[in-house]
């Protein structure tokens, strides 16, 4: 756990009785007890049994949609995290912490309570993004960049592709285009995590720990360097922070 006053609990990210949404761009993830899946966005689960709260992370402009289907669904009021300035011993780096997404402040806050000091958060989703937390619990803010799927895309005009990547992409130089295109922007993607760690850990008194999370978290976590963990609900842990 992160360096705390000793007025700051280590939290228990698991309730039986609680149903965690992430909600992103392009896929929404779900906790409930021991049950975890994720669907489309903005689609919610259906469950067996009904929960006795709903907890909400969107980045969408959705909050009034999400909360009448919780409302007609589970007959519960939704409860919404927001971004603060400060939470659980985590200081928001920017300078207006409502313009950080919800779901990169979660994220960041979830990761430092895992860590035994500073630590590099990187989310791997439709963008790309890294957070850097201190062992004291400043953030200093992050870098935002495309992430694959986003990358991908942008070639799609040069050569009507839609590569599909691979674990050994990286490996080997595309004898292809799609193949190109494929190891090209995962080259990429690494040279911009590797970079951003690289620089934070020369800041560091101590190396930092470096917790990936997101839908490309595994792929990235079997080609870097440098040592990580993949946390693939990290969002919801942050949920269980920020709604007790």
């Amino acid at each position: 756990m992160g360096s705390v006053s000793s007025t700051v609990a280590r939290y228990r990210f698991v309730s039986s009785a609680v149903l965690d949404i992430d909600m992103g761009n392009t896929r929404t993830k779900w906790r409930f007890g021991n049950a975890a899946g994720h669907l489309p966005s903005p689609q919610l689960p259906k469950l067996d049994s009904k929960p006795g709260r709903v907890r909400v992370a969107t980045v969408l402009r959705n909050r009034d949609a999400v909360a009448q289907t919780v409302g007609e669904r589970f007959g519960l009021e939704a409860e919404f995290a927001s971004t603060s300035a400060t939470l659980a011993g985590v200081r928001c780096g920017y300078r207006d912490p409502a313009r950080l997404g919800v779901d990169r402040w979660l994220a960041l806050v979830a990761a430092w309570h895992l860590t035994d000091g500073a630590v590099a958060v990187i989310g791997a989703g439709t963008a790309a993004t890294v957070d850097f937390v201190h062992a004291d619990g400043r953030h200093e803010g992050g870098h935002i960049a495309p992430g694959l799927g986003l990358m991908r895309n942008a070639l799609n005009h040069t050569a009507d592709v839609r590569p599909e990547y691979a674990a050994e992409a990286v490996a080997t130089p595309g004898n292809d285009t799609e193949g190109a295109v494929s190891s090209g922007t995962l080259v990429m993607l690494l040279g911009f995590v590797e970079a951003a760690v690289g620089a934070f850990a020369e800041r560091c008194p101590t190396p930092p720990d470096v917790v990936l999370t997101g839908g490309d978290a595994e792929l990235l976590c079997a080609h870097l360097t440098v040592s990580a963990r993949h946390e693939p609900h990290l969002v919801l842990d942050g949920l269980a922070i920020a709604l007790p």
